[in-house]
């Protein structure tokens, strides 16, 4: 089969690490892969290290913030010249830019809860990808389009898995997030506050890393020091796949305090690396920790909540059980090879 991926973007982030993972995999099982990037200036040359050498990848270099005819007929013409048996689009949006020829083959990731630009004519696409139930529900309840739900993948053999659980009595508690930095939705801002709320409780040997880049990293900075804890957390900035697999385990707490979330990869990585989980409460990341079976909740958007989870999880000591199953149901759900079969299966369909 022929397979043509098509995003605008290839840099750091959940679609781009979830689509490395799939392309690879599909041409593991013989399939011939291509994948189109839209936009100019928009590979990040350590991710495209990571493609398999027999994936053909192609670049329609659209100008962001103008009407780019020229890049659209790129578009086409590179995806006329593939000749695509399946043409898997990682943003609904990008169908109304393709030929009436190439559209009927047209399948469609839906990859967070939805807003106005990633279910643009998502209601005409053949058939559509849900990352998780959370967001095939939210998918139906706002738009009324059904779709099929098929995790993301990731390789649990490529994350250094924690070798002892953590003792009680280490002198520092630390926590990890990795997320994009945009508190309005990622919620690092609520973590900062649990920090906070920790320190007023007399617990200053805590520290947390935020590892990611973006747009609220300056907002984040003064809320530390608003906060009185800028001391204790550390913004790392973006790093590559290769060092969060080799450093999940060096944590004794992963904690996504995400507001809006379709599923987070790294809350299943942690879980790969048996390094206890904190997500907040109604969304992808607590369907991952099957509703606090393998994982910790807090309730959404409550700080103060988080915080008396941190204390309770440092009080009590890790609960070595929970990690172990979690660390087995990422390798029984999540899987790229699972995952990667079922996409395949629904491309014959």
């Amino acid at each position: 089969m022929r397979i043509a991926h098509v995003t605008w973007t290839f840099t750091f982030g959940g679609i781009e690490t979830m689509l490395v993972n799939i392309a690879n995999e599909q041409v593991a099982l013989g399939h011939e892969v291509h994948i189109v990037v839209i936009e100019h200036n928009n590979v990040e040359p350590s991710l495209a290290e990571k493609l398999h050498p027999d994936i053909q990848l192609h670049l329609a270099n659209r100008r962001y913030g103008v009407k780019d005819i020229l890049a659209i007929v790129r578009l086409n013409r590179i995806l006329y010249s593939i000749a695509p048996d399946v043409i898997h689009l990682h943003s609904a949006s990008i169908y109304k830019y393709l030929m009436p020829g190439l559209r009927r083959k047209c399948n469609s990731t839906l990859h967070a809860l939805c807003n106005s630009s990633n279910t643009d004519c998502i209601q005409y696409i053949p058939r559509v990808f849900a990352i998780s139930k959370a967001v095939a529900d939210d998918l139906k309840e706002k738009k009324g389009v059904s779709s099929l739900v098929i995790y993301n993948g990731i390789r649990p053999e490529l994350i250094k898995v924690k070798k002892q659980p953590a003792d009680i009595s280490d002198p520092v508690f630390r926590i990890v997030m990795v997320s994009r930095l945009e508190h309005t939705k990622k919620g690092q801002d609520l973590l900062i506050d649990a920090l906070s709320e920790m320190k007023g409780r007399g617990y200053d040997n805590i520290t947390v890393d935020l590892i990611g880049d973006g747009e609220s990293r300056a907002f984040l900075e003064q809320h530390c020091r608003e906060r009185g804890v800028e001391r204790q957390v550390r913004f790392l900035g973006a790093k590559t796949q290769d060092y969060i697999f080799d450093h999940l385990c060096d944590y004794n707490l992963f904690v996504q305090p995400s507001r809006l979330e379709g599923f987070a990869l790294t809350v299943a990585e942690s879980m790969a690396a048996k390094v206890p989980v904190l997500v907040a409460s109604g969304q992808g990341p607590e369907e991952v920790i099957d509703y606090g079976r393998y994982g910790y909740v807090f309730k959404n958007g409550d700080a103060k909540d988080c915080a008396d989870k941190i204390e309770h999880i440092m009080s009590h000591g890790e609960d070595e059980a929970m990690t172990d199953a979690a660390y087995h149901r990422v390798h029984d759900c999540y899987n790229v090879k699972v995952i990667t079969k079922m996409y395949v299966d629904n491309y014959k369909r």
